[in-house]
């Protein structure tokens, strides 16, 4: 076979392979899924966060899905990285977590803190690929109700090939009124945020520790497993006393190759029980539903909370739930 034979079979092997490739990819069907349980949430009320990553409507159990989500001032009150499955694929995630705990000045490993007093955490990390990569690693810390308290970049920079990182963070304030009990701490690796068209470079850790007055736990660091059946979710909560009331986004991004998806939600957090739209329920609210009981229709629409018609006892038991509950208007 002479040389230009020989290249023109080259140069036509590459084609039929690239166009084989090129048809595989357009004709699958590639659908990152973002939804919540409902589209407008009560101040206070946990949100559900959920989906799956399908391909020809099939869902993929392996799949990390990064999520960021967005308060109505347009400010990143969390981020995670949720698996579709327990046996999550480690081929586009170069980083690794190898240690992330919570600990004292010092760096030495604590899992207690009081309320009013400081924080601090420590997390190592590993580049196992033969590229440098520019990363963030982000620690996000969510209270026992399930309420964002805090994000912060711990480390932002280049990583080389094989290289470990080490990074450290004091102090982080711990609220005098924070919630006691379980607090959980998420590592996350990303390039950038899903917002801005990135993704997870590692798999995400957590570590937990106590919010407590004066007793001491354990805490662990685990690799977090979602469900086995394709789905993804993340809970989060709003503060019934000042928690901000709008429009919140969700961004989600996952690297699924050759695809790369993302996906855009939002929904709404208002308070129930404020009728007269000052962003707290008290004793103006219950005296503006107790002078419209019993109308219908009703003589103050506003006063109908569940929207039956007519202004009964559900409505002012709404009221009364909500009562002393109050937002933050962006």
């Amino acid at each position: 076979m002479t040389q230009k034979r020989k290249l023109i079979y080259f140069i036509t092997t590459l084609t039929l392979i690239s166009i084989l490739l090129l048809t595989n990819t357009v004709e699958a069907n590639s659908t990152l899924n973002l939804t919540t349980t409902k589209a407008i949430y009560n101040l206070g009320e946990k949100i559900t966060i959920t989906g799956n990553l399908t391909i020809d409507g099939t869902p993929v159990t392996d799949a990390i899905i990064t999520i960021q989500i967005l308060n109505p001032r347009n400010e990143t009150i969390a981020l995670r990285s949720a698996l579709t499955g327990t046996n999550p694929s480690t081929e586009y995630v170069p980083i690794e977590v190898i240690d992330f705990y919570p600990c004292d000045i010092n760096g030495k490993p604590t899992y207690s803190f009081k309320r009013g007093s400081n924080a601090g955490f420590k997390i190592r990390v590993k580049n196992n690929a033969a590229a440098t990569y520019s990363i963030v690693i982000l620690i996000y810390i969510q209270f026992a109700n399930d309420v964002p308290f805090t994000i912060f970049p711990i480390y932002s920079g280049t990583i080389e090939p094989n290289r470990e990182i080490s990074a450290f963070q004091w102090p982080v304030p711990i609220p005098s009124d924070a919630p006691l009990g379980t607090t959980k701490a998420y590592a996350n690796v990303i390039d950038k945020y899903p917002s801005k068209g990135g993704r997870a470079y590692a798999l995400e850790k957590n570590t937990t520790f106590q919010i407590t007055s004066s007793s001491t736990s354990q805490g662990t660091s685990t690799i977090e497993q979602t469900n086995e059946d394709g789905n993804f979710n993340v809970i989060i909560s709003t503060n019934p006393y000042g928690g901000m009331l709008g429009k919140y986004t969700i961004h989600a991004t996952s690297l699924y190759f050759p695809y790369f998806l993302n996906a855009r939600q939002t929904f709404q957090v208002i308070l129930i029980g404020d009728i007269t739209g000052d962003a707290i329920v008290e004793i103006e609210d219950v005296a503006e539903v107790s002078a419209a009981y019993g109308s219908m229709p009703p003589s103050n629409p506003t006063c109908d909370l569940n929207k039956d018609g007519v202004v009964d006892i559900e409505d002012v038991a709404m009221v009364c739930y909500d009562y002393g509950k109050y937002g933050t208007l962006p």
